[in-house]
């Protein structure tokens, strides 16, 4: 009765089960179940059976798979014990006593924050962005641009946001060939900004109000560790891979021991803020966060799960419709990416319910111009819709905060997004021609 329904084309189940997950998700289910109930329906309808079910457990015992989780809980509790050791408050203060300049002040306070993947961070940074505007010269709007946009810069390639180790984990590359190739857009993400949101200001250069007690050598109490922890998984990752360990996993090896070191410097002597710091695991949105990473996996290995005798996955047969209708592959790479972000708000979501469909899309073993190229485009394309979605919890605390509309704020975000995504397509094209 319902066989009609088993043989609809490849790209229709995809597609209706990447819009099961958006849906379930604006409806308010999180973001893990939707993808976890999303993919389940897809493993059925693409008849895997059994053998799926198999091939996915398979798929989670692989190092690559269950060191992700782990990695990411601990990262986030590196991030706890900064703030319950007060060395990113020191941090802080130290850099309000160095620079006087405004504008360097409103871009660098909200991008220091934004080294930590905090959800709802902008929250954090926003007093320190009022704060730098003392007689209120700059349109509250304004303001909240600058908040909201700084706070994001790193997040294309910086180590420690979830949604970047879930990046190098599905394109394959190493962490220091990913920083490399995705940290242009840093660069043009600071140009963008100040363009289009910081040059607009009239706010004048005065006095700044220092925290007291601060000290030059404070700057390293909070960036000391991050930074310890960003060339360890730097170096680490490139010994393990000489060694003959695959990309993913020494990335992930070299990270975790990172993250140990960073946790084992700034806990020395706040042997207390330990337990404080471990009170992180009692909070459901943690836990949130982690079956969300393990559905991403399931989602992920739904996908390549080999159907039928001739061992063709879902999203290979998905290609080669799209190659017969004449749909070109760039054009997927960029607008489901984009749809993610504009729908989850987050890059993790974004990252996770699309680089899976782009990178099965490329093929297997494709060259490393063909990965970098379909990376950046992929990424940008998340991102801008990532930044204008008014789902981002950062974007509406921002707002609510500063006491503005959203749609006062677009009109400084459309520029720097803009220009985002077309150094993405720019560098995605000297990518795919060079390397």
């Amino acid at each position: 009765m319902g066989e009609w329904l088993l043989v609809l084309p490849a790209w229709f189940k995809v597609g209706v089960s990447f819009l099961g997950i958006l849906l379930l998700n604006r409806f308010g289910l999180t973001l893990g179940l939707s993808i976890l109930l999303s993919s389940i329906v897809l493993s059925v309808w693409s008849g895997a059976g059994m053998a799926g079910l198999y091939f996915q457990l398979d798929n989670f015992v692989l190092p690559e798979n269950y060191l992700l989780p782990v990695v990411i809980l601990s990262l986030l509790f590196l991030v706890e014990v900064l703030g319950k050791t007060g060395r990113m408050e020191r941090t802080m203060g130290a850099l309000r006593g160095m620079f006087k300049s405004k504008k360097t002040l409103f871009a660098g306070l909200p991008a220091l924050i934004g080294m930590l993947p905090m959800p709802g961070g902008a929250l954090f940074s926003a007093p320190l962005v009022a704060s730098v505007d003392e007689n209120d010269e700059l349109p509250v709007a304004e303001k909240a641009a600058i908040n909201y946009w700084f706070r994001h810069i790193w997040e294309y390639w910086w180590p420690m946001y979830p949604g970047v180790i879930l990046a190098v984990r599905f394109s394959g590359l190493s962490f220091t060939k990913y920083m490399l190739l995705q940290f242009p857009l840093t660069i043009v993400s600071l140009l963008g900004g100040y363009f289009f949101i910081l040059r607009k200001g009239t706010a004048t250069d005065s006095a700044i109000k220092l925290a007291l007690n601060s000290k030059r050598e404070d700057v390293f109490s909070a960036l000391g560790p991050i930074l310890l922890l960003v060339l360890t998984t730097i170096m680490g990752s490139s010994v393990l891979s000489g060694s003959g360990v695959s990309k993913t996993v020494s990335s992930l090896l070299a990270m975790l021991v990172g993250i140990i070191l960073a946790i084992t410097i700034s806990l020395r002597g706040k042997r207390r803020a330990f337990a404080q710091s471990a009170g992180i695991f009692r909070q459901r949105n943690l836990w949130l966060l982690l079956l969300l990473i393990i559905s991403v996996q399931i989602f992920s290995a739904v996908l390549k799960c080999p159907l039928g005798n001739a061992g063709n996955n879902i999203v290979a047969g998905m290609r080669d419709e799209f190659v017969s209708a004449g749909i070109p592959v760039f054009l997927i790479i960029i607008m489901v990416p984009f749809i993610s972000g504009l729908v989850t708000g987050i890059a993790f979501g974004f990252v996770g319910a699309s680089f899976p469909i782009v990178f099965a899309i490329i093929g297997p073993d494709p060259a490393t111009g063909v990965v970098a190229a379909a990376t950046v485009l992929a990424y940008s394309s998340g991102y801008m819709g990532m930044m204008l979605s008014p789902l981002h919890v950062c974007f509406a605390v921002t707002c609510e905060y500063f006491g503005t509309r959203m749609v006062s704020v677009y009109r400084y975000l459309a520029g720097p997004s803009l220009l985002i995504f077309l150094t993405g397509l720019i560098l995605a094209g000297l990518y795919l021609t060079f390397l």
